[in-house]
């Protein structure tokens, strides 16, 4: 009703930052540093596989619990064991306890190396392997939220929304004074956003990549016909300091996709990820776009101001690269050092024309590496 409208209102308002924050400068890498391995990696063994939490049928992460046994000969060694997944029964209610106090994740089943699990979230409980209708600028085409909730064929859990579309329209702020996403689409259920890292390769001719984030040209606004140094009226074209503050250019810093993400109030929000298109041919520009997803994850974490009722995803970034020691296990490996931050993971990076057999492979090899205590998330997926 009208009073629990106004409550959610107040609540969104509260919760939300006023305005992005501030790029801490130890977050920003010079140019010379944007190829050189990250100086917390510099501890790794990169010929074992990078893998943490797993449990059977996986072989055993680094950190599993270890064994003594005694061979033939009475010599003791002790060895790193994999154990059972544990189960918890279906129906048991979230706690919500912290260190992730908006997600709590339940295994109710595995078959081999499938999971049925409930993903518990501030707007109700997502059974999984679950597929995630697209509800790009806040709506399904086609579909009410009605027609989606009251459908015994739909009747899905969580739907999708996109950072960077509905900060373009009608801008975040004028989401969350409306109450967060849910409230402005009329939907009581989960919701996920992209970051805007995507648009990155869906949008590259709009966009201009940097240390400092991403600047596209606002498709709405931008002097898309304008001749090169001046306007169709002969003006001298505008700067892009102007041009952003104009409008008609959109800088989306880490800081600023996460406090749009903030803003809109969606249930998980995805870090900014620096995303190349999976059929570059471009070595050096992988290395780079993974070595910077770690930091501008890092800038993710320090913008995030919801954690206690949004839940903050890393994109496994790293190109087709699955080698050992390649650039998804550096990425993979940059994740584990930031576990306790995470409370789920996502695989990014793919369905960009890659082959089918490319992109199992990636999926295969995060699936092998990433914690089975946590859900998944593979974007794009075919």
């Amino acid at each position: 009703g009208p009073f629990l409208l106004r409550y959610n209102n107040e609540r969104q308002k509260m919760s939300s930052p006023s305005e992005p924050p501030e790029t801490d400068p130890a977050f920003i890498a010079k140019e010379e540093d944007f190829t050189k391995l990250p100086s917390e990696l510099s501890h790794v063994d990169w010929t074992k596989p990078i893998s943490w939490g797993k449990y059977e049928p996986y072989p055993p992460s680094h950190d599993a619990d270890a064994i003594t046994t005694t061979d033939d000969d009475g010599d003791k060694q002790t060895v790193a064991v994999a154990q059972p997944l544990p189960l918890t029964p279906e129906g048991t209610k979230p706690s919500f306890k912290p260190p992730h106090q908006a997600l709590e994740f339940h295994v109710h089943a595995t078959s081999g190396r499938a999971r049925y699990t409930t993903v518990h979230l501030p707007h109700g409980p997502v059974a999984t392997p679950v597929f995630m209708p697209v509800g790009t600028k806040g709506t399904l085409k086609g579909l009410s939220p009605m027609d989606v909730t009251n459908s015994d064929a739909l009747n899905n859990q969580i739907i999708l929304a996109n950072t960077y579309h509905l900060a373009l329209q009608p801008g975040t702020e004028l989401i969350r004074d409306a109450g967060g996403l849910h409230n402005f689409m009329n939907w009581d259920r989960n919701i996920l956003t992209d970051s805007g890292g995507f648009q990155m390769v869906s949008l590259l001719k709009l966009a201009e990549i940097t240390e400092e984030g991403v600047t596209f040209e606002n498709p709405f606004l931008s002097d898309n016909n304008d001749k090169e140094g001046e306007t169709n009226s002969g003006n001298k074209k505008r700067t892009r300091q102007e041009a952003t503050e104009s409008g008609s250019m959109m800088l989306l810093r880490p800081e600023d996709s996460i406090y749009h993400q903030n803003n809109i109030g969606s249930d998980i929000i995805m870090a900014l990820d620096d995303v190349v298109s999976s059929v570059a041919d471009d070595k050096t520009r992988f290395q780079i776009a993974t070595y910077r997803t770690l930091r501008w994850l890092d800038r993710c974490f320090a913008a995030h101001r919801r954690p206690h009722d949004q839940n903050l995803f890393p994109i496994v970034q790293g190109g087709l690269d699955v080698s050992r020691g390649g650039l998804r296990d550096v990425c993979l490996a940059g994740f584990r050092e930031r576990d306790d931050k995470a409370p789920g993971y996502a695989i990014g990076g793919l369905a960009g024309g890659e082959s089918k057999d490319d992109f199992w492979k990636v999926v295969d090899h995060c699936c092998r590496a990433l914690p089975d205590t946590k859900p998944r998330y593979l974007m794009g997926g075919m």
